[in-house]
């Protein structure tokens, strides 16, 4: 092993898979349709002002408030192809590889090598890097913001702690719901300096020391969020997640995450449940462990696990709590994706925690058979032009040039043509009508379709006694279903 650390060969790996993965996530987010969701919030977003903005004014939860205003920065600078709207989101990937590079540089390096690409050829978590949104923002800053926190148990300079705040505030401005993550991390944050004996409660002008950063941060955060924060809450309902239990709801969702596009059977979910709860329980018992028994060196020499842990397990009380409280939705779906390297991180360093043990060759087989059996299920499932959860509009993009071919060879200097759509399609082709100037387009709207469509664009299944006019068929596309008609 000292070998592989003298001669730097993990860290080339570390280097040549993120490039990799870099160079694919780049040429996905160029030639890749926009989807409803990036398209929806350029249209109705992107130009407002910057204060409108920041204090949420039109509230909705489709405006992940940093991811607009990004791209609005740089829609200015580079234009508004799709490549530079998601410029931003690409930015923070390689923050992401960098600060789970830095989280794992002191793990076994095998081990963390292996967690490494666990999360980096995770196609779902991976995936929202290429697209105009807030969550692989939010999951970019987290990362940063998390290794600053254990940085700053490590270190004591004002400059991480300040750090962990900068990117803690930028997650929850990417997406609200890294509210949980905040909090978490400043109670983990106090936990760990009292457990390791650096102060205790009573002593609190030593405590409003090691907390002055953070307690100025804190106003700071209470300034800037509660309006924008006040108006999510009373203006969204929140209702579009689960609502039977935590593990039920938000446990499965990121099982899924973690087995994209993998069957998945009864006896087999059942297996990765108890796998996954031993991961997160199996560190929690060592803490209280150890925490009755005062030895402080377990956590002096295991931060990194500590704090992922107990980052992770507040996180679920905190959701539980809120959904009892307000009435909140538990996480599902994309919602709950930036909980995937949470549990990978804590996976990891519990992995490097039993390695002083005897369980090496066990855990070196584990953990390399994991992470090749990831790497090839990214691999199966690279797909430059199906974007996350939006793969109904995979084909937009193509169906609007064919449609601005057959307007040019049919009738070019035809003007307000109307297409009739599927309500789904509304954003997309009207972010592509606005941003390649198609001025002889009428806006798409939801209404279906009407007499008045000179063209049709709608799944394929839904044509069935839609209209009885007779169409040419000048674009389908068996993959998403769908099919753009010229009307007679």
């Amino acid at each position: 092993m000292d070998l592989v650390r003298k001669n730097r060969i993990i860290p080339v790996l570390y280097i040549l898979a993120s490039l990799v993965i870099f160079a694919y996530i780049a040429a996905k987010a160029t030639v890749s349709s926009f989807t409803h969701d990036e398209s929806f919030s350029y249209l109705r977003y992107v130009s407002h002002g910057f204060m409108d903005l920041v204090s949420n004014k039109d509230a909705y939860t489709n405006n992940h408030i940093l991811n607009t205003l990004c791209m609005k920065y740089s829609e200015m600078v580079f234009g508004n192809s799709a490549l530079a709207l998601r410029l931003p989101n690409l930015l923070l990937l390689v923050v992401f590889f960098v600060y789970a590079y830095l989280l794992l540089r002191k793990v076994n390096p095998v081990v963390g090598f292996c967690i490494f690409i666990l999360m980096a050829t995770n196609t779902a978590l991976i995936d929202f890097f290429g697209l105009a949104r807030g969550y692989g923002l939010s999951i970019g800053f987290m990362t940063l913001s998390l290794y600053s926190l254990i940085k700053s148990l490590e270190e004591k300079r004002t400059w991480n702690l300040i750090l962990f705040n900068i990117g803690a505030l930028m997650a929850i401005f990417s997406n609200f719901t890294l509210l949980t993550f905040y909090v978490a991390a400043l109670a983990v944050f106090n936990f760990i300096i009292l457990a390791e004996g650096r102060t205790t409660i009573r002593e609190k002008i030593r405590l409003y020391q090691l907390n002055k950063v953070n307690i100025i941060f804190l106003f700071i955060f209470l300034l800037v969020l509660y309006e924008p924060v006040r108006k999510a809450v009373k203006f969204n309902s929140f209702d579009f997640g689960g609502k039977h239990g935590f593990m039920h709801d938000t446990g499965m969702s990121v099982i899924y995450h973690l087995f994209n596009n993998m069957p998945l059977n009864p006896a087999g979910i059942l297996l990765i449940q108890m796998v996954l709860s031993a991961i997160m329980l199996v560190p929690f018992v060592l803490i209280l462990a150890n925490l009755v028994l005062v030895k402080r060196d377990f956590f002096l020499r295991n931060r990194s696990m500590v704090a992922v842990n107990l980052v992770f397990l507040l996180i679920a009380v905190e959701t539980v709590v809120q959904h009892y409280l307000l009435k909140t939705d538990y996480l599902v779906g994309r919602f709950s994706l930036f909980l995937v390297p949470l549990l990978l991180l804590n996976f990891g360093f519990l992995m490097d925690y039993l390695m002083k043990f005897r369980f090496r060759p066990l855990i070196y087989s584990f953990v390399i058979t994991l992470s090749l059996l990831s790497a090839g299920n990214f691999y199966r499932n690279t797909n430059l032009y199906a974007c996350a959860e939006w793969y109904y509009d995979r084909e937009t993009k193509n169906a609007v040039l064919a449609l601005i071919r057959d307007h040019q060879a049919a009738a070019g200097s035809q003007r307000n043509v109307k297409l009739g759509i599927n309500w789904l399609f509304e954003p997309t082709i009207n972010f592509y009508r606005e941003t390649w100037n198609l001025s002889w387009l009428l806006p798409v709207d939801r209404n279906g379709l009407t007499a008045q469509d000179q063209y049709e664009y709608i799944f394929t299944a839904d044509s069935a006694g839609v209209t009885n006019r007779s169409c040419d068929i000048i674009f389908s596309s068996g993959i998403t279903g769908t099919r753009l008609t010229r009307v007679k």
